[in-house]
C-alpha cells in the first residue's frame, strides 16, 4: 500500500492550521469547509445539567438526529446514567470544571485540579468517548496554557459567529440564548444560522435552562423545537454536530494530504492523511472529486468498510462526495451504475408486484431487489441470480407485514449500485381492500366479471 507521509516544520504546520488551507489536495478533490460540504456548522451546548436538558433536549436532538454537547458540573450531581446513555447515542459530554470556579481566581494548582480532575472524573463514568472540550464557567478562561494539556479547545462567550477556523482554539465563541441572552425568539436563531452561512462560519450556541427547570436564562422548549425544526429543513446548508466533533474537523481538514495513487478506467485509489494524533482526531472528512468520464456513480470503501458517498450537482458538474476518516488506510473508489429510479410496488392477493426504470448502462448485467422489514435499514437480498427484467413478484410474504424494498444496479464487472428510492407496502392478505381485489379478478375475467368460478375465489382469497 503506497503512503503519502508529509513533513512540515512545526512552523509550517502551525501556519497551514490557521489558514484554514489543507497541506496538499491533488487536483481534482476538494475538502469540505463543513462536512457535506455544508455552508455553516452549528454547535448546541448545554451547561450545568439543568433537568429539562435530559427530559426534554436530548430526546428533541434524538428525533432530529442530531448531536449536542452537555458540560455538567462534577460537584452538582450529575445524572451519569442519564449522560452515558446521551454519549452512546452521539452526544458529547465535556468539562465544565469540578465545582463551576472563576478559574483566574485560582492558582495554577488549584486550576490543575478543576480541570484535571474534572476530565477524569467524566472519562471514569462515560465509556467509548473522551472528554476532549472545555466550558470556562462564568465565561471566564484561566490559564490557557494549562488549558490546552488537558483539552483541544475550549468554549468562551463573546457573542459572534466563529469563523472556519477559529484563531485561538481556547477561546472560541459562544452565543448565549435564553432570556438572559441575545437569542431568546426563533427568529433570533434563524438570524444567527444564516450570518454563519453567509461567511460560512461555525455557529456556537450556549444554553443553560429549558422552560421552568431553574436553569439560568431559561429558553421555551418550544423555541428550541422550532431552531431544530429550521436546521432539519435545511441540512445541506447547515451541518449540526457537537463542539467537539466540530474541532476534530476543522484541525483534520486544516491538516489533510489528498494523493490519488492510481486511477484507472474502473477503479481509482486515494490517500488522506495528516499529521494529528489519530487516538483523538478520528473523525470523517468531506472530500468530493468530478465523476470520471464514463462514470455514472461510484462506490467508496476505505479499510475494508463502504462509506457513504453520493452523487451532487455543482454548476452542472456531477461530483462523487464522501466521508473518509485520514490516515485510515486506502480509500477506492469504484465504477458502478446509477441506482435505478422509479420503484413502485403494488399489493396482490398473495404477491407483492414490484416495477422500476429501466436502467441505461451499456454494460448493465441486471438487478438486485432487497426487502426489509424496517424503514431504511437491514435489506436482504430477494433474488438469487441477477434479474434480467425490471420488475419482480414477491411470493414469499406474510400476512399484515409492512414490508420496505429497494432495488439496485449491477455491472459486468459485478460493481453494484446504491439504493433506488425505497418503496412500502402495508400486505394485509385476506384483509386486501376491495379496489386490489376487483383489479385482479378484472385482470382474470375482464369479460364476464360477474361470472367468476367458486373454485378461482376460495384458491385466491
Amino acid at each position: 500500500m503506497k503512503k503519502v507521509i508529509c513533513i512540515l516544520s512545526l512552523a509550517a504546520f502551525l501556519a497551514a492550521s490557521n489558514s484554514g488551507h489543507s497541506q496538499t489536495i491533488d487536483p481534482p478533490y476538494e475538502v469540505g469547509i463543513w462536512k457535506g460540504f455544508c455552508q455553516a456548522a452549528i454547535s448546541y451546548s448545554f451547561d450545568d445539567g439543568c433537568s429539562n436538558q435530559y427530559a426534554i433536549a436530548i430526546p428533541m436532538f434524538n428525533e432530529f438526529d442530531f448531536d449536542l454537547t452537555m458540560y455538567p458540573v462534577i460537584n452538582w450531581s450529575p445524572d451519569w446514567t442519564a449522560l452515558q446513555n446521551a454519549a452512546a447515542q452521539g452526544h458529547e459530554i465535556g468539562s465544565h470544571t469540578v465545582s463551576h470556579p472563576y478559574l483566574n481566581q485560582l492558582t495554577i494548582a488549584q486550576q490543575t485540579a478543576e480541570l484535571e480532575n474534572s476530565q477524569n472524573t467524566i472519562n471514569s463514568y462515560i465509556e467509548g468517548e473522551q472528554c476532549v472540550t472545555l466550558a470556562y464557567p462564568y465565561c471566564v478562561p484561566g490559564d490557557l496554557t494549562l488549558t490546552r494539556q488537558y483539552y483541544i479547545a475550549a468554549r468562551h462567550c463573546q457573542g459572534y459567529i466563529e469563523k472556519s477556523t477559529p484563531s485561538n482554539f481556547y477561546q472560541i465563541s459562544s452565543i448565549i440564548c435564553g432570556s438572559q441572552g441575545s437569542v431568546k425568539t426563533f427568529e433570533n436563531f434563524k438570524t444567527k444560522f444564516e450570518s454563519a452561512a453567509t461567511t460560512n462560519g461555525w455557529c456556537v450556541l450556549l444554553i443553560h435552562g429549558i422552560d421552568n427547570d431553574g436553569g439560568y436564562s431559561p429558553l421555551p422548549s418550544t423555541t428550541l423545537l422550532e431552531s431544530l425544526e429550521y436546521l432539519d429543513t435545511y441540512r445541506d446548508k447547515f451541518w449540526v454536530s457537537t463542539f467537539g466533533n466540530v474541532v476534530r474537523y476543522i484541525k483534520e481538514r486544516n491538516a489533510a494530504s489528498v494523493t490519488e495513487s492510481s486511477n484507472q478506467d474502473t477503479g481509482i485509489i486515494l490517500q488522506v492523511t495528516d499529521n494529528l494524533d489519530n487516538t483523538i482526531y478520528n473523525y470523517p472528512i468531506t472530500i468530493r472529486r468530478p465523476l470520471p468520464p464514463g462514470w455514472s456513480a461510484a462506490n467508496v470503501s476505505q479499510n475494508d468498510r463502504t462509506e457513504n458517498a453520493r452523487i451532487v450537482d455543482v454548476n452542472s458538474i456531477k461530483y462523487i462526495m464522501f466521508d473518509v476518516v485520514p490516515d485510515d488506510r486506502e480509500i477506492v473508489l469504484i465504477k458502478s451504475p446509477a441506482a435505478p429510479t422509479g420503484l413502485t410496488v403494488e399489493a396482490g392477493i398473495t404477491t407483492v408486484m414490484l416495477d422500476w426504470n429501466d436502467a441505461n448502462e451499456s454494460d448493465l448485467a441486471g438487478y438486485n431487489i432487497y426487502r426489509s422489514t424496517t424503514s431504511g435499514c437491514d435489506y436482504s437480498k430477494l433474488n438469487g441470480p441477477l434479474l434480467i427484467s425490471s420488475n419482480y413478484e414477491d411470493v414469499n410474504i406474510a400476512k399484515n407485514t409492512t414490508y420496505y424494498y429497494v432495488v439496485t444496479a449491477v455491472d459486468m464487472n459485478s460493481s453494484e449500485s446504491g439504493y433506488s428510492n425505497e418503496v412500502s407496502i402495508d400486505f394485509k392478505g385476506d384483509s386486501v381492500n376491495n379496489d386490489i381485489i376487483g383489479t385482479k379478478l378484472h385482470q382474470h375475467y375482464p369479460l364476464e366479471p360477474m361470472l367468476i368460478p367458486i373454485a378461482w375465489l376460495i384458491t385466491n382469497r
